[in-house]
Order: structure tokens, then sequence, then C-alpha cells
């Protein structure tokens, strides 16, 4: 734009931001899935900045985040049936990071966020389930086809500590039966890994795909897992199946299909397993992000 003579530059909306962001990642390959929740927590955080004013990321200092920040809060203390937890408000500024991160590597201004600290929650037992439990999500299977698909997602999001990612893009091929070991196929950013399972695993995974893949697949799939349709199952179908197992085997906690995860992880730990071991089980990239894991336990053992 040019006004008497010298050219004022226009902000970029933010609904350009979010379009651009979001194909970043899309050519990171992150699931679609985040990607859609990650869009939605961008989003929150462009409609509050509006709110208030800020119609432009070069504003977005240090004490307008620290507001943000206790906005989200403030809305988990009001709320403490339906509130934001400790670990969905981190999910909206670990977004905010990341959106820092491609703003600085395609020249954009960079937002700083190194001093926001969330609260931690009082609730971190409530994502993560007992050996016990375990057993009685396995227990409450049966041998039908939805139950022995049911084992099988426990076997690999469970039994392999797999992100939603990588247990929907695992293929018989992954699988080496005879070696014991699954292959994990790269994505996000994150590295290839094998992981070595066991005969229970093993039996689950082997009955599956004899006596229950073939119910779902098609001619035309490859995935592992399946839904009716023969591809690959969304992280709804899966929740669903989860919360059916938890319900059917009546434990009242609120458990998400990663909750899975932090449960190995929290049991190998609980048997004396290395941490540098479990952190390349869960495919960390260092052990800064499987240090978790030890706050957990003491948490549990108090």
């Amino acid at each position: 734009m040019e006004v008497s003579g010298q050219y004022i530059l226009t902000p970029t909306p933010y609904s350009t931001y979010q379009t651009e962001f979001t194909k970043w990642l899309q050519r990171l390959g992150y699931a679609m899935t985040t990607i859609e929740s990650y869009e939605r927590q961008l989003q929150a955080f462009f409609e509050w900045l509006i709110q208030h004013h800020i119609h432009e990321l070069n504003e977005v200092i240090p004490t307008v985040l620290e507001a943000y920040n206790e906005f989200l809060h403030q809305r988990k203390n009001r709320q403490k049936a339906g509130g934001l937890s400790s670990c969905y408000i981190q999910s909206h500024i670990n977004v905010i990071r990341l959106l820092s991160k491609y703003l600085e590597l395609t020249g954009g201004q960079k937002i700083f966020t190194g001093n926001i600290i969330v609260e931690p929650g009082a609730t971190t037992e409530r994502n993560i389930l007992t050996q016990i439990e375990i057993k009685a999500l396995y227990n409450a299977t049966d041998e039908t086809p939805n139950g022995l698909r049911d084992k099988a997602i426990l076997s690999l999001y469970y039994g392999c500590g797999l992100r939603y990612s990588e247990g929907i893009r695992v293929e018989k091929k992954h699988i080496d039966y005879h070696k014991q070991l699954l292959y994990v196929v790269p994505g996000k950013n994150y590295q290839s890994r094998f992981i070595p399972i066991n005969e229970c695993i093993i039996r689950d995974l082997q009955d599956y795909e004899t006596y229950g893949r073939p119910y779902f697949t098609k001619d035309y799939s490859t995935a592992f897992l399946l839904n009716l349709k023969g591809n690959q199952p969304g992280s709804d179908l899966l929740g669903k199946r989860l919360k059916y197992l938890l319900n059917k085997a009546g434990i009242q906690k609120e458990v998400c299909l990663h909750g899975l995860r932090h449960s190995i992880a929290t049991h190998l730990l609980q048997q004396g397993m290395p941490l540098e071991q479990i952190s390349k089980f869960l495919g960390h990239k260092s052990l800064d992000s499987t240090q978790i894991y030890t706050r957990i336990v003491e948490e549990l053992n108090q």
C-alpha cells in the first residue's frame, strides 16, 4: 500500500500464517490428526491475540505470552471438570514454540517463549494405567475380529510403545516374527528403529493377522491395522476401541491412545530398565524427553 509517496507494509493476516504453518507441518510428515489439533490450538491463540487488539506477530512480546499462559491457567482453575489440563496447556505453549521455529527457519520474526512455565498438574497418575489395569484391558478383549484387532492395538501401542502415526504405518512386512523384531517406519522428526517383540506380542499380532485382519482387508490394503473399509484406522476409531475396553474392564480413568505409550514407559522404568534403553525403545532423540517418567514414577510411589 502507498500513502503520500511512501510504502507502508500491510500486516500479514494470521490466517496466512496458519495456512503456511500447516503446509510446513505436512512437509515434515506430521500425522493429520496432530496437524488438526495444532491448527485448533493455534487458531485459539490467534483469536485471543485479536481480542486483545494484537494484530501482528512482532507485537507478541514475552509479557503477551505470559498473559496468554495465565489466561489458559485461569480456564483450568475455573472449570475443574471441563477445564484445560496441564498437559493440554503445555500443548498450547508447544504449538507457539513450534510456530516460532517455523518463523525463524523461514526468515520471520521469532517468538520468545523461554520463560513460559506451565503449572504441573496433580493428576499425572490418571493418564497412566497400572500393570493390573493393562492385564484387565487384555482380558476385556474377545476372539471376534474386533477383539483380535483390539489385542493387536494393545500390543502395538502398549507392548511396543508406538506413537499413533507409527502404529498405523505398520505393515505386515515390517514384522519379523522369526527374529522377534518390529520395524518402525520413520516420520515427523524421529528416526526409524527396531523394537524387540516378545512371544505374547507375537501371538497377538499373528492371531490378528491370520484370523482377524482378513475380515477387514481389501485387495489393496497394505496397512497392518485396518478399519471396516480396509484402510488405515483414524485416531477416532482407535480411541473408541480403547474406550470400549476401558469401560468393559471397569477402569475409571481418562486414558487416550498415547497413554498406553506413557504406561509402558512407566512400567519399564518401575521394572528397572535403564533410562537410556527406554529412550531408545520410545524413539526419543535425547534423554530429556524420557526424564519425565522418573517424575511420574516418583509421584506414583508417593
